[in-house]
C-alpha cells in the first residue's frame, strides 16, 4: 500500500497578466512548479508524485522535471475533473490514498500535506480548511444584494486534499458532472470529507497580487577611518567637520551600508565585487552615483524597495540637523517615499574606534518584494 500525489498544472496566466501558464512564472529564481512540488517530494510516504499537464506546455514541463525521481507526467484534460481522472489513471497499482493539491501553491508545507494524508486515512476524505474572516454576502446576477449569511456557518477549502483512492475513482467513474473541486465529487456518493485547519500563506496564485513574493530582508555594514584633508559626506551630504573619511571613493558609509543591504536583500553580490577599489573607474566617487546604478540593478530584476533603516554611528560631529537632508537625498535617488527612509544616529560613548573618533561606522536594513510578472 502507498500514498501518491496528483498535481494538477493546467491553468492559464490570463488573470496573472502573465502570457504563459503561471506555474513557470520563477519565484526567488524557481519556478512555481517546481517550489510546489518541492515538500511533496520530501515526503517518503509519498511514493509517486503525477504532474498532470496543458497539453501546450508538454515541451516546457518536460523539459523542466526531467529525471526528478518520483514524478509521472500526464497529459490533462478538457476540464480539472478529467484532468484528475487522468491522473488517478496514473497511480502506482498499490496506490491506496492519494493527495490532491494545486500545481499553483507553492507555499504548502510538509506537515499540511501530512496532516491531510492521514486525517483521510481514518475517514476516507479529507481537505484543508480556513474560517471566513470577511461578511459574507450573497448577490443576483446583476450583482445587487440579497442576503447577508451567518458567516460562522461557512469555511474556505482549498488544497491539499486527500482520499481512498477506492472512493474517489468510483466516484469519478460515476458521475458525468464537471465540477471545481475534488471534494464535491467525493460527497456525491460518500460522507463529508474530514477537514483539517490549512494555512493562510498557503495561497493559490491567482491574480498578478500574488506573484509579488514574500518580504525580502537584506543588511549592509559599513565602516571607514577618518582622516584630515577629507570631506566628510554621509548620505550623499557634506557634512562640517575637521576630518573626512578615508576610501576609494568618497567612502559614504552610510550610502554604503545603505547599497550593502539592498544587494543583500536582492542577492546581488557586495559593493566591494561590484565596484571593486582596484579599479580607477570609481575612484573618488560620488557614492550616490553608485547607489543610482544599484536602484537600475534591482529594478531589472523586477524589485521594489518597501523601506530602508540606517542607523550612523560617530562619536562627532552631531548630526541630527543634517539627517532630513540625507533623507531627502537617498529617497530621491530610490524613487521611494521619504516616510520609508529612517536615519538615526548615535555615539559610542567613547568606546571603540568610534568613541576615540577614529572612524565612522553605519548599519542598513532593508526589505524588499518582487513585483515582476
Amino acid at each position: 500500500m502507498s500514498t501518491n500525489a496528483i498535481i494538477p498544472c493546467g491553468g492559464v496566466g490570463s488573470r496573472t497578466g502573465l502570457d504563459y501558464n503561471k506555474i513557470f512564472f520563477k519565484i526567488d529564481g524557481e519556478e512555481v512548479i517546481l517550489k510546489t512540488l518541492r515538500p511533496f517530494l520530501r515526503i517518503e510516504e509519498i511514493t509517486r508524485v503525477v504532474v498532470v499537464y496543458n497539453k501546450v506546455d508538454k515541451d516546457r514541463i518536460s523539459t523542466l522535471l526531467d529525471g526528478i525521481e518520483k514524478v509521472v507526467l500526464v497529459e490533462g484534460g478538457d476540464s480539472r475533473s478529467s484532468s484528475v481522472q487522468n491522473g488517478l489513471n496514473a497511480l502506482e497499482k498499490d496506490a491506496d490514498i492519494v493527495v490532491i493539491h494545486d500545481g499553483a501553491r507553492p507555499y504548502v508545507t510538509e506537515k499540511l500535506i501530512l496532516e491531510t494524508v492521514h486525517k483521510a486515512k481514518v475517514s476516507g476524505g479529507a481537505t484543508v480548511y480556513l474560517p471566513i474572516t470577511d461578511t459574507i454576502k450573497k448577490v443576483d446576477r446583476d450583482m445587487h444584494i440579497i442576503d447577508t449569511p451567518d458567516r460562522s456557518e461557512y469555511i474556505s477549502i482549498g488544497t491539499p486534499q486527500a482520499f481512498s483512492v477506492e472512493k474517489l475513482r468510483y466516484s469519478y467513474a460515476h458521475t458525468n458532472s464537471v465540477f471545481t473541486d475534488d471534494t464535491q465529487v467525493y460527497e456525491q456518493f460518500f460522507d463529508s470529507v474530514s477537514l483539517v485547519l490549512g494555512d493562510k500563506a498557503n495561497i493559490k496564485i491567482t491574480s498578478k497580487e500574488d506573484l509579488v513574493t514574500k518580504f525580502k530582508v537584506g543588511i549592509g555594514y559599513d565602516t571607514h577611518k577618518l582622516v584630515e584633508n577629507r570631506k566628510l559626506i554621509l548620505g550623499g551630504i557634506d557634512i562640517p567637520h575637521t576630518k573626512g573619511l578615508l576610501g576609494h571613493s568618497d567612502a559614504d558609509v552610510l550610502t554604503h551600508a545603505i547599497m550593502d543591504a539592498i544587494l543583500s536583500a536582492s542577492g546581488l553580490r557586495d559593493i566591494g565585487v561590484l565596484f571593486p577599489d582596484n579599479d580607477n573607474t570609481y575612484k573618488d566617487i560620488y557614492s550616490i552615483r553608485l547607489l543610482e546604478k544599484v536602484y537600475e540593478l534591482i529594478s531589472e530584476k523586477g524589485y521594489k524597495i518597501n523601506n530602508i533603516s540606517a542607523v550612523i554611528m560617530a562619536q562627532k560631529p552631531k548630526l541630527k540637523d543634517f539627517i532630513p537632508l540625507m533623507i531627502d537625498k537617498l529617497a530621491t535617488t530610490l524613487h521611494m517615499e521619504k516616510a520609508n527612509v529612517n536615519i538615526s544616529a548615535t555615539t559610542t560613548e567613547g568606546i571603540g574606534l568610534v568613541g576615540r573618533e577614529e572612524g565612522i561606522s553605519s548599519q542598513a536594513v532593508c526589505s524588499l518584494t518582487n513585483l515582476e510578472v
